[in-house]
């Protein structure tokens, strides 16, 4: 009969992803295994001083007062740029076709 190696495969190949299941199942982790203290906002295993802390926090506002000052002259810059660039583009003389009024 035609077909009989292809049947034979797929039963096999059946037979195969069964078995990989079921020792999935047993392989699982519990949920201890996913929970653990070191991941928890607010965990951490290092201490630091409060003038290391202190020392942090004045550091990131002033990379954040930098960041900010960057982007307030980026977007007044292409603003500038857009207006120019709409202003050219309005008052030039196109060649081509033109109307005869």
């Amino acid at each position: 009969m035609a077909g009989e190696g292809a049947m034979s495969h797929a039963i096999q190949s059946l037979k195969f992803n069964r078995a990989q299941k079921r020792s999935q199942r047993r392989d699982k982790l519990n949920f201890t295994d996913y929970h653990s203290n070191h991941d928890d906002v607010g965990h951490d295993p290092i201490k630091s001083t409060p003038e290391q802390l202190e020392a942090i926090r004045l550091r990131m506002q002033a990379e954040n007062k930098k960041r900010k000052k960057t982007q307030i002259i980026l977007a007044i810059l292409s603003f500038v740029v857009a207006i120019f660039l709409i202003y050219v583009i309005s008052n030039m003389n196109w060649i081509g076709v033109q109307p005869n009024f």
